[in-house]
Order: structure tokens, then C-alpha cells, then sequence
């Protein structure tokens, strides 16, 4: 389930090396691996079980690549790379977590190549209040979310260090009402039927990929996509 439109990213070559901050278990690594076989791909995390998954989903995936990929731990905060190394880095939900998130866009802005593309993605602003509004809980868990980004201020707070701002879009808007589910029936989430059959539905959604969620899905990204993506290029 990724959360860009790589069509809209522009390599020369279709080649270079790229970044992702907070790769998770590697679903942008890997949808980057098949859209262009000859970038090298880095990804990122600080969780030690995120990674093994991401090396164990990378075994599957790595004959799709002729640049391969590999997955280390390190902090956003201290990227263990060179100035200048990455033709494009990704950070895909994870400035929301952070307490110094500008701190970790300047270090992303030191390892990315003047002319390279920023994607950043985070939780759309007014399905997020919703959550927070149904559920204390859901807001306070360990590693939770610190803050609602409101989209403007985070563009500018980019874009004021360094980055030149390109366009936004909004994703995944059938999974905003599965984490308004879960916050309403927080204590009882993992047994509540509702939440359990719209699972399935998402589910059948991100395996099968049938046309019709498909269309109702990108219908309503504008209006209530989960996740606001932007992207900026290096100044």
C-alpha cells in the first residue's frame, strides 16, 4: 500500500540512489525496486523486528532489482550517510511521531542531491481529529502521534529549510473510517465485529486490488484521504 505516485518522480536514467526515513517493514522500498530497477535503495528504522521484516520481505522481492537494496538501523536525526549521497528520499508517516521534526528535515535536506525529490507524507489533519476526538488512547500510546499537522504550515516549515514545494495529494481514504472504528471501540477493537468485516474489506482491497473499491477509494482521497503526501524537490 504505498502512499506517493512514483510516476510523478523524475530520475535521470531511472537510476540513482534513494532513501527511506522510518522505512517501516519496506512497502516503499520495495514499490520503488519495481518502478526502477536500477535505483539503489536504502531503507531506514530505528525497530529492530521492522527491519527483519523488511529483510524478509526484500529475500522476496530482490529479483526485481538490478541495483538491489539494503536496510540498516539508524536515527533520522543522525543519518549515517555522506552530504549530497541520495537522489530521492522518502519519510512516509513519520514526522508526526517525531518531537524535533524539523530537525529531522534538515538532516534529510544535507543527504539529499540539490535537485532531488523530498516525499514527505503525514496524517491528514480533520480525519486525524476524529481520532483523537473518539479516543484519548489512540493519541496516547507509546510511539503515538505528537501532533496534527495542519498541511500549509508543514509545506512551509519545508520549505523554509531548503526544499522547494511541487504539489500534494491525499490517499487511502477507505481506511480513515477503520481508525475511526477502532478509536470509537478502542477497549474492544480487536473482537468487534464491524471492525473485523471492514478489515476484510480493506484487506480485499490491498491483496485483490477489484476495480470497484479501487474507484471508491480514489473518489474520496480528496475529500477524506487517511494521508496528505507532498513533494518537493532540493533547492
Amino acid at each position: 500500500m504505498l502512499t506517493f505516485d512514483f510516476n510523478k518522480i523524475d530520475l535521470m536514467d531511472n537510476s540513482g540512489k534513494m532513501l527511506d526515513v522510518g522505512c517501516g517493514e519496506g512497502r516503499h522500498v520495495f514499490g520503488l525496486m519495481q518502478k526502477f530497477p536500477n535505483l539503489h535503495c536504502t531503507g531506514l528504522d530505528l525497530h529492530d523486528d521492522s527491519l527483519k521484516k523488511s529483510q524478509e520481505g526484500y529475500e522476496f522481492f530482490k529479483s526485481i532489482s538490478n541495483a538491489g537494496a539494503e536496510f540498516i538501523k539508524g536515527s533520522v536525526y543522525s543519518l549515517p550517510f555522506p552530504d549530497n549521497s541520495f537522489d530521492l528520499v522518502v519519510c512516509s508517516e513519520v514526522l508526526e511521531h517525531l518531537h524535533e521534526y524539523k530537525d529531522a528535515i534538515v538532516e534529510i535536506n544535507r543527504v539529499l542531491k540539490p535537485g532531488g525529490s523530498f516525499l514527505a507524507s503525514v496524517p491528514t489533519a480533520w480525519p486525524e481529529k476524529i481520532c483523537w476526538a473518539l479516543s484519548t488512547e489512540y493519541q496516547n500510546q507509546p510511539g503515538g502521534h505528537l501532533r496534527i499537522f495542519k498541511q500549509s504550515n508543514l509545506v512551509n516549515e519545508i520549505s523554509e529549510r531548503g526544499f522547494s514545494f511541487v504539489q500534494s495529494e491525499k490517499f487511502h481514504s477507505i481506511h480513515s473510517p477503520y481508525w475511526w472504528l477502532r478509536c470509537l471501540f478502542w477497549k474492544n477493537q480487536e473482537t468487534n465485529i464491524l471492525i473485523r468485516v471492514y478489515k476484510k474489506f480493506l484487506e480485499t482491497h490491498i491483496l485483490k486490488k477489484p476495480l470497484w473499491i479501487d474507484l471508491i477509494d480514489k473518489s474520496l482521497n480528496p475529500i477524506m484521504g487517511k494521508s496528505t503526501a507532498m513533494y518537493f524537490t532540493k533547492k
